[in-house]
Order: C-alpha cells, then sequence, then structure tokens
C-alpha cells in the first residue's frame, strides 16, 4: 500500500514525515509513503513578520490546494503552524503525542544567558517567545529573525545575533541537542511539538489507518515500568532492589563525598538510594558539588530531595549527558556515578577515555517481576516502556511484543531497544 503524502521540503519537515512513517510501520508495516515536498508562501516570503500571523494558513496553503485537489491523499505538518478554521474538505484524522513541548535559548559554545551583553539581540518568532525573554532579562532585545531552523541557527553561529529562541522539539528531531542552551519557563504553545495528519473529509481509510497514532482518541493503557503517570493501569515488571549499603564498593566509593566535584545521576531510583545510602553513611548535604542528571523528571525527584541540578540533560540519555560534559572542564573533577548495576557503561566510559577521575557505585539491581496474574492484552491499546529493562522483561514474561498495540517507549534508548526487538 502506497500513500502520497504531501509536505514542507524544509530538513525538520522532511524528519517529521520519517518520524511518522515509522510509527505507522509498527502498526502498518505494509505500508509506504511517496513525498511530494512543496515550497509554501511562507517559505518563499522571507520578508513577512510572523507575530500575528499564527492560525493562517501561511505555511499549508499550497499543500492544502494540492490535497484538496487529489494530488495527494495526506499532508504530515506541525501541528502548531495549522490554519483554524481548515479548508472545507480537509480534517485533522490524527495528532500524535509529539515530543518536548518547551522552547530553548541557543547561545554559543561557552556563553552563558547571565552574562550576554546588555541589549544583546535575542532572535525569536513571536510575540509569546518575546515576552519571555523580557521577563528573564528586561534589558535583551528581541528581533525577529526568518528562515529555517539551520538558517537561523547560522545567523547565531556567525554573530548577526546573540541568542536565538527554538523549539526544543525541532532540536531533538534535528539531532542538536548537543547545542548550548537553556530551557525558557513560561507558557507553552498549545500543539507545539506534535504533528498533525491531515486528510480529506471523508476519507474513512485514512481514518482507519492512522487511529492508532491519534492522541486524541482514549485509550486504555499499560504501563510496564516505574513511576506511571496519568491513568494508566500499571503492572510493574521490573523492581528495584537495593544492594546493601555496607557493601566494601559501596562503603568505599561513599567514603569519597568530601572529594567529589561532581554527581552525576541518571534515574529517580538512582536519585533516591543515593540520598538514603548517603544519610547511612552519616553525610547530610552535597552542598557545593556540580550535580548533573538526565531528563527532567530525575531533576524532579532531585528536588525533591532537597537538591537542585547544575545541569539538566534534556536528551534522556547518558549520551545527553556526555554532550553537556563535553562542555566542561574536568581536568580536576572527581565524579561519582551512583547508578545501577544494570547501567550502560556508555558514560563510565567515556570518562574512562577521556581520563576524568571517577568513582562508578552499583548501589541497586533491576530484576523481572512476574505478576501473579497476567493481564488480556487484548484489552489494552498502549503498553508504555520506560527502560530496556522493561522491554526485556515483557519478553521474559509475555513471550513476545505484541502486533496491532501502540508500543510507546520513554527515551531514546529505549526506544532504540523496542526497535531492535521489533526486528
Amino acid at each position: 500500500m502506497k500513500i502520497v503524502v504531501g509536505a514542507r521540503g524544509s530538513k525538520l519537515s522532511v524528519r517529521q514525515v520519517e518520524e511518522l512513517f515509522e510509527a505507522l510501520k509498527a502498526h502498518a508495516p505494509e505500508v509506504e509513503f511517496e513525498s511530494v515536498w512543496v515550497t509554501t508562501r511562507g517559505d518563499r516570503d522571507q520578508a513577512a513578520s510572523l507575530r500575528g500571523l499564527e492560525k493562517s494558513d501561511f505555511f499549508t496553503r499550497e499543500i492544502d490546494q494540492m490535497q484538496l485537489e487529489g494530488r495527494c491523499q495526506i499532508s504530515i505538518h506541525s501541528a502548531k503552524d495549522l490554519p483554524q478554521p481548515l479548508p472545507r474538505g480537509l480534517k485533522v484524522v490524527a495528532l500524535t503525542e509529539g515530543v518536548d513541548s518547551s522552547d530553548s535559548l541557543v547561545m554559543r559554545d561557552g556563553e552563558r544567558f547571565e552574562r550576554l551583553a546588555q541589549s544583546a539581540e535575542i532572535g525569536s518568532s513571536s510575540m509569546r517567545r518575546d515576552a519571555i525573554i523580557r521577563g528573564l532579562r528586561p534589558d535583551l532585545t528581541c528581533v525577529e529573525v526568518r528562515g529555517d531552523i539551520l538558517k537561523r541557527l547560522e545567523k547565531l553561529f556567525s554573530g548577526e545575533i546573540d541568542g536565538l529562541v527554538v523549539a526544543e522539539a525541532a532540536l531533538i528531531r534535528l539531532g542538536l541537542t548537543h547545542l548550548n542552551r537553556i530551557p525558557l519557563p513560561g507558557e507553552r504553545l498549545r500543539l507545539q511539538g506534535k504533528l498533525a495528519v491531515v486528510a480529506r473529509a471523508g476519507d474513512r481509510e485514512m481514518e482507519q489507518l492512522f487511529a492508532p497514532l491519534d492522541s486524541r482518541k482514549k485509550r486504555k493503557t499499560l504501563h510496564v515500568g516505574l513511576n506511571p503517570k496519568g491513568a494508566v493501569t500499571h503492572l510493574p515488571l521490573i523492581e528495584i532492589v537495593a544492594r546493601n549499603f555496607d557493601r566494601p564498593e559501596i562503603a568505599s566509593a561513599f567514603a569519597d563525598i568530601p572529594l567529589y566535584t561532581h554527581i552525576i545521576f541518571t534515574s529517580r531510583s538512582g536519585v533516591d538510594l543515593f540520598f538514603d545510602c548517603l544519610n547511612h553513611h552519616g553525610y547530610e548535604t552535597i552542598e557545593g558539588k556540580e550535580i548533573f542528571v538526565v531528563g527532567r523528571a530525575t531533576a524532579e525527584r532531585l528536588k525533591e530531595r532537597g537538591a537542585l541540578p547544575s545541569r539538566v540533560a534534556s536528551e534522556e540519555s547518558q549520551e545527553g549527558v556526555i554532550h553537556l560534559l563535553a562542555m566542561e572542564d574536568l581536568d580536576d573533577a572527581y565524579i561519582l556515578l551512583p547508578q545501577s548495576s544494570r547501567a550502560r557503561p556508555t558514560l563510565a566510559h567515556t570518562l574512562m577515555v577521556r581520563r576524568v577521575r571517577h568513582q562508578l557505585c552499583h548501589l541497586y539491581d533491576t530484576r523481572v517481576k512476574v505478576p501473579h496474574v497476567k493481564p488480556n492484552l487484548e484489552d489494552f491499546d498502549e503498553i508504555i516502556f520506560t527502560s530496556p529493562s522493561t522491554v526485556e522483561a515483557f519478553i521474559e514474561i509475555f513471550g513476545s511484543l505484541p502486533k496491532g498495540k501502540r508500543l510507546t517507549p520513554i527515551g531514546p534508548i529505549t526506544d532504540r531497544k523496542l526497535k531492535l526487538s521489533l526486528t
């Protein structure tokens, strides 16, 4: 089955089409996409201001017309770019879960937001983003910058502007999360990070085909990891088993607590067990240390335990932390890595290659937890996996991954494990 897809021809749009195609293959492996790349008015007109153009067809008009004329079956857009209302005859048949909906301020390597010069120019494209920047530093100057993400970044790196506000979702999709940036607080744009699949009204075949990707439909979800969120059925297939804090290797690692300059946390469980072990060995605080964490969930758990992260890797993997460390002077560092015994060795190996002094401390083991009663998987539309261990445990308990279900990985490493297990 081949579907003709209309979309903008930017590198980001191409990546979005690939992302949606990969997601659909889990439910309909026989489908192929034939992409028609379109240059829209919004792509051609680099002079018009985007302020006040939200919900217009500035970036979709040519694609909408092509679709109404029957030259493509579906179109794929950044959901935030859709006009409201859609042209008569078109309908959104799927709105994806998407990725991070926040905005980030990108700066050149080595620069820090608080040290930007007074009146430094920050590239933006909306009044909402301008207001966030002014709320943080009223002395900065917000200027409108047009062009695709890569062209806007060129203006930053060439010195034409001093900072650039970019959707974090775009950086994730383009593999640019290594750039020097900070997350911006405040209001998030509705639908940012989500993808919209548009079909002609009444096209039941496309509606049914893309229904498994539609986040608007209420699904019964099975969460097989730890720390579920939202209305889901929780069936943990793994359990965390703390090691004895008096084991020689753990006691030795914690004896050096006063000496460490950095501590890196890669999971919420690692945060909890670290502080339990810290108290067990008679320490009350880790003030004065640089604390790096993987992802916002781990950062939130750290705050709950009374400590603040120095840096947070938005790419929720060890690779995300490695990108952060690449910008750090670690010549005199001494780093503690409290982890699971099953943690990937990537981060420790990187420190070893860089000849950075570090201590690896396995505080806990992750084991398969077999449920007393197995649920009927036919009762669920979606299954959420939170780590490679949950994927392995599911296969061990149920024999294989189910087909025809929405299989949702949390984080890029779990996603990779899931894809390998499906092949």
